[in-house]
């Protein structure tokens, strides 16, 4: 929950709430042949409720001085601070609670005021932040993916030395444009975005990731237990998820060691879970591993911990959680876990599905 704004009260208010007082003392006094007990309170209590819209305190202020202002100069024995008839406590009561009723309520109008618009400024500063990083990821694409297709081809028709320095060339490229597939896939689901759900084979997701990071797994035998089920999932974001889990366990696991792949169903939700070889979650609660730009120690270069930031964000927007544990026999093991809208069609239903559209 957000933090309660927090209302100062300027020493202005207290001034005012010391010259109402004042004020309506003197004009009590010039007035005091012809008014009785009443009248005099009832004017005290308009001295109070104009010191009250300066808030609680000057209202408190306000109606101690009324009180004690009302006692002095007009309650007998006058010029003193005693009181003998006992019914002038009721009225010093009423005058003490309506300066703390109006000053509170005016103190919490207040902070709703402020509250409101400190939401409004967050609002704001988070929309011109997403429009920024969307704005200039989306100018960024273009020239890259130019960059990346002529030094893909240069590369494939160079050899020896030159090869070697066009092939980091693409690889750096490549890793680039991950990291603003990202930046546009946060700011898309944080600003609200509605994942678009579709009925998709949890092979062809696993397979579409997996085709997608080929180069960064070519070091590591991959070990698949895929079921033939369906996930009712935006397949487009399902698939950067996938590729950056697969990209977190490449990082993390040492060479030749195998990368294991599970999807599969469970009840009315689907699962998928990427369990790596490598030395586990970093110290400290699991959920860390979530947060913007957290690296854990000895993570080899590249990247700038947003991967898993947007996983998160994915599974959430799928109203669906994501887990991240260290295995008893080693390693990292993230599980997703997606909820369905409804029961999925048979797979032969959905390949009919498929081929109409196509």
């Amino acid at each position: 929950m957000p933090e309660r704004a927090r209302i100062a009260t300027p020493v202005r208010a207290y001034f005012v709430a010391v010259a109402a007082v004042a004020a309506m003392t003197m004009l009590e006094i010039l007035v005091d042949p012809f008014t009785r007990h009443a009248d005099q309170a009832m004017g005290f209590l308009l001295a109070i409720m104009v010191a009250a819209l300066g808030g609680r305190g000057p209202g408190l202020t306000a109606a101690v001085l009324s009180a004690a202002a009302f006692d002095f100069f007009f309650v007998e024995p006058k010029h003193t601070f005693a009181v003998t008839d006992r019914g002038f406590l009721i009225t010093f009561g009423v005058m003490l609670a309506i300066g703390i009723a109006i000053g509170s309520l005016v103190n919490r109008i207040r902070r709703a005021e402020a509250e409101s618009r400190e939401r409004a400024l967050r609002a704001r500063a988070e929309e011109l932040r997403s429009t920024l990083l969307s704005s200039v990821s989306h100018d960024l694409r273009s020239p890259l993916a130019v960059i990346t297709g002529m030094a893909t081809s240069l590369r494939d028709s160079a050899a020896g030395v030159q090869r070697e320095e066009l092939d980091t060339i693409v690889g750096e490229a490549q890793r680039l444009s991950r990291i603003l597939t990202n930046l546009l896939a946060i700011t898309k689901v944080e600003s609200g975005a509605q994942p678009r759900h579709e009925w998709v084979p949890l092979d062809e997701l696993v397979g579409s990731a997996l085709a997608r990071l080929e180069p960064e797994l070519a070091d590591h035998p991959i070990t698949l237990d895929v079921a033939d089920e369906l996930a009712h999932v935006d397949p487009i974001l399902i698939e950067q998820l996938l590729g950056n889990l697969l990209e977190n366990a490449a990082k993390h696991t040492p060479t030749g060691c195998a990368i294991e792949v599970h999807a599969h169903r469970e009840g009315n939700a689907a699962i998928i879970e990427v369990l790596d070889r490598g030395p586990g979650l970093p110290a400290g609660p699991p959920e860390q591993v979530f947060e913007k730009f957290f690296r854990g120690h000895g993570v080899k270069p590249g990247g700038v911990g947003l991967g898993l930031t947007v996983c998160r964000a994915i599974a959430i927007a799928h109203h669906g959680t994501i887990e991240a544990t260290t295995r008893p026999t080693g390693g990292a093991s993230f599980r997703v876990r997606f909820p369905d809208d409804g029961a999925p069609p048979r797979i032969a239903d959905a390949d009919d599905e498929l081929d109409e559209v196509a």
